[in-house]
């Protein structure tokens, strides 16, 4: 098991399952670095709006679609 991270890490190296990084795809567009930076782009607004990590999804007021994201082929190409 990795050590956790602390509040000063720089860089952290992370094993991403499938879903995952699926997700970070969709998100960039292809680039999972640019995934990655939306989905802080997303949380950031979420928590100037009031959400915290504590909070519901629901809060948002949002409609969250669990169904699986798009395929990586459907993504990249």
């Amino acid at each position: 098991m990795a050590r956790p991270s602390s509040p000063n890490t720089r860089n952290f190296l992370r094993i991403l399952t499938d879903p995952q990084r699926i997700i970070l795809l969709s998100a960039g567009q292809g680039d999972l670095t640019k995934g990655f930076e939306n989905v802080l782009d997303l949380y950031q607004w979420a928590y100037n709006k009031g959400f915290r990590p504590n909070m519901d999804l629901d809060s948002l007021g949002i409609s969250v679609n669990n169904q699986q994201p798009q395929t990586e082929d459907s993504m990249v190409g």
